[in-house]
């Protein structure tokens, strides 16, 4: 399903389903990110960019991505695997 969506639906159903699952929603005030959304995991965030960088791995894989995988393209963020992991859920069945 994802392979018909670009990448701007992607990240905007990302954010979107996050924040209806209960996730924090933010926005990023520092870096390359500042002024962009980001989602709050408890220990880590993603930020938008994070969420378009990973994006490729979800088109080839879908969610069964490995964390190695996962962790090559958003390194020092391995506690917002599971996260990630279900919010693309809801965003690839639709």
């Amino acid at each position: 399903m994802v392979k018909n969506m670009n990448v701007d639906d992607f990240v905007n159903n990302f954010f979107k389903n996050a924040e209806k699952i209960g996730y924090n929603i933010e926005v990023c005030n520092r870096g390359e990110a500042r002024g962009k959304r980001q989602i709050d995991f408890g220990n880590k965030k993603l930020h938008e960019l994070h969420i378009r960088m990973l994006y490729p791995m979800l088109i080839e894989n879908g969610i069964d991505f490995s964390p190695a995988s996962f962790n090559e393209i958003v390194r020092g963020r391995p506690c917002s695997i599971k996260g990630f992991r279900e919010i693309s859920a809801t965003v690839l069945i639709k």
